[in-house]
């Protein structure tokens, strides 16, 4: 899988699209995101999209340059000097969270004539309530993923095969990576655990100032290791018990929600089907980036490939405008419900299906499904290609994912 490397900026026009479409409406946009997932890339297209007769704005605030913007009196000065009255102005700011009270200032811009802002944050606390308040629910989030297959064949140059899938399944979808060669493991492996670091002191530790420094690093492997399982705190705080580490289940519950709050892991609920309700206890947690994901349980990424499928068919979906959850019925667990305003799907995920035991396990859980909406099982079998039974359709992972 050698390829030409280079670092062109590729249009994830996803992205850049949906945006365009949601200008003009008077509202600020947000795009969030863990770092490095792309979202800078995705401002720096829009400069050249929207650049024609526009007068852009445009603020890195990780550039050293921009240190002297530090709140929102100093943010608005910056706007007045540089905005123009007579053109259409593009206001786009990188990592605004790095301004004290942004939303001050934004909230009066966007309400200016000639006026579009979108802003990029890496971590939950501009999306707080209190913030969501001071907006007036005068902003759209709209949240960016790192790249799926069909992105990561774009950035990476390669060809649909089962090797590429295999090494998006390893390597994960940080859009920087495509800048390392393929055969340079390390340096692949040295940039995961340098992003992993960074959102980790930077988004965890610092901003809530967590002591524990070491049990919480220690949390996010063990859901790394256990993505896909059904958890609890109180299992958690069990568990640590047996290794003689007593925590709190209350502990154990602000710091998962610090976690998920820095946009590297998300929190998938229960979903009741046959009552029609979203359970409040245990749930699923899967990672943002299979990348990051199998760095931090590396050593056991060569019998793992089964969790970094069902975390990418998840992904998949999520991308696709889906809510997704869990689902439950009479004991048994459906992988992921999707739902996307009146349209409902199913969906199990298998690494082989070909075996008796699991065959039955995946359909069956399946059948027992009675309503109408599809139902389908995504698996990486080739001998199951183009499998149906009962209206249950068996996806291959490669036409699934791209």
């Amino acid at each position: 899988m050698q390829k030409v490397l280079d670092m062109e900026r590729i249009n994830r026009e996803l992205y850049t699209q949906r945006i365009i479409r949601l200008l003009g409406k008077g509202e600020v946009i947000v795009l969030t995101g863990h770092r490095r997932a792309g979202k800078s890339c995705i401002l720096e297209c829009l400069t050249t999209l929207l650049s024609k007769e526009s007068n852009i704005l445009y603020l890195d605030m990780e550039n050293p340059d921009n240190a002297s913007i530090s709140d929102f009196e100093d943010l608005n000065k910056w706007i007045k000097k540089h905005q123009n009255s007579k053109k259409h102005n593009y206001l786009l700011i990188d990592e605004v969270q790095e301004i004290s009270n942004f939303e001050k200032t934004l909230r009066y811009w966007i309400k200016q004539p000639n006026f579009d802002i979108v802003v990029t944050g890496s971590n939950a606390m501009m999306l707080s309530s209190d913030i969501a308040s001071v907006f007036a629910g005068r902003y759209i989030r709209i949240h960016i993923h790192s790249l799926s297959f069909s992105e990561y064949l774009l950035f990476n140059k390669l060809e649909v095969s089962n090797d590429s899938l295999l090494s998006y399944l390893h390597w994960g979808g940080l859009p920087f990576l495509s800048n390392i060669s393929s055969d340079d493991t390390r340096s692949k492996n040295d940039y995961l655990g340098s992003i992993y670091d960074t959102i980790f002191v930077k988004d965890v530790i610092t901003r809530k100032q967590i002591r524990n420094v070491s049990f919480v690093d220690n949390l996010a492997r063990f859901v790394a290791d256990n993505s896909g399982k059904l958890f609890s705190s109180s299992s958690i705080a069990k568990f640590l018990k047996s290794k003689e580490s007593s925590v709190s289940s209350n502990t154990i519950n602000e710091y998962m929600d610090i976690l998920c709050a820095s946009y590297m892991i998300d929190r998938v609920k229960r979903y009741d089907i046959k009552g029609k309700r979203i359970f409040e206890q245990q749930d699923k947690y899967y990672f943002e980036d299979i990348g990051l994901r199998n760095y931090l349980c590396r050593d056991k990424r060569l019998t793992d490939l089964e969790k970094a499928l069902e975390n990418a068919v998840y992904l998949k979906l999520l991308q696709d405008g889906y809510e997704v959850y869990v689902g439950q019925l009479d004991g048994k667990e459906i992988d992921f419900v999707a739902r996307k305003e009146n349209e409902i799907a199913y969906y199990q995920v298998a690494l082989r299906i070909t075996e008796e035991e699991t065959y039955n396990r995946e359909f069956g859980n399946l059948k027992k499904i009675k309503d109408n909406y599809p139902k389908y099982i995504v698996t990486m079998d080739s001998l199951a290609s183009m499998m149906i039974e009962d209206g249950i359709k068996v996806i291959q992972a490669i036409d699934f994912l791209r």
